[in-house]
């Protein structure tokens, strides 16, 4: 159970307190569903909640004060219903199974990086980069270190490589960007049969020795040795995550 001695993050109070709305409006589904009379519905609810209001780390803690606890400030919520279409208008798109932006960084993301973006409603790849289509330099910049957080995470990852026949398909993610990559094994140039962000597929060498080199842009390649693995039915797999 997480300690909140020192208060509860205010988002998390919203969280929560949302989530058991929606299972009081569940509830009232399943009685719209089977026929049963409705005898309540929700619209609005306003809150008055009484807290001391603290600031740790950039995140706002709340804490309820006690029954016999005179000081505080009151905080007013007021929460309404949002439709479907609301909230895709407003929200901007995540690639399916997208991983979030803190798996693709690491420990080169900070706590207080990570919160500043989320305050922007960054927490992906792809919506960093759909910010700065929509936005342009200037508005992006103002969000600390944002630009080297997206050449960072905008770096090629290698997950897992396939041989199947004359083909070797590449899988990870960032494996390419508005131009073609460039596939290099040993030095050597290889043909691309078809490239998108999650897989490069390109003709295969007879033999897979030294190096493959995947290169998106300036500065953005990875790299990782290829060790021809033992065949089996005619395909020859490398299941191991590798490391880039």
């Amino acid at each position: 159970m997480s300690d909140y001695s020192e208060g509860l993050p205010i988002e998390e109070f919203i969280q929560v307190l949302s989530s058991q709305l929606d299972r009081a409006q569940a509830a009232l589904a399943v009685k719209a569903r089977f026929g049963l009379p409705l005898t309540f519905a929700v619209k609005d609810i306003s809150i008055d909640l009484r807290a001391h209001v603290s600031l740790s780390q950039s995140q706002v803690l709340v804490t309820p004060t006690g029954p016999n606890d005179p000081g505080g400030s009151i905080i007013h919520l007021s929460l309404t219903s949002i439709t479907r279409p609301m909230i895709q208008e407003n929200t901007l798109e995540i690639e399916p199974d997208e991983p979030p932006l803190h798996e693709v960084l690491g420990d080169e993301i900070s706590d207080e990086e990570r919160r500043r973006l989320e305050w922007a409603g960054i927490r992906t790849v792809s919506q960093l980069r759909e910010l700065e289509r929509q936005s342009g330099e200037n508005v992006v910049e103002q969000v600390a270190q944002i630009r080297a957080m997206l050449n960072r995470a905008s770096r090629p990852h290698v997950n897992n490589i396939q041989r199947s026949g004359g083909q070797l398909r590449i899988e990870g993610r960032n494996l390419r960007r508005d131009a073609q990559p460039q596939v290099r094994i040993g030095g050597q140039p290889i043909r691309i049969l078809s490239a998108d962000d999650r897989e490069i597929v390109v003709e295969s060498p007879q033999v897979l020795s030294g190096t493959l080199a995947i290169e998106t842009g300036p500065g953005l390649l990875v790299e990782t040795d290829l060790v021809e693995p033992a065949a089996q039915n005619g395909r020859q797999s490398y299941e191991q995550e590798l490391d880039v």
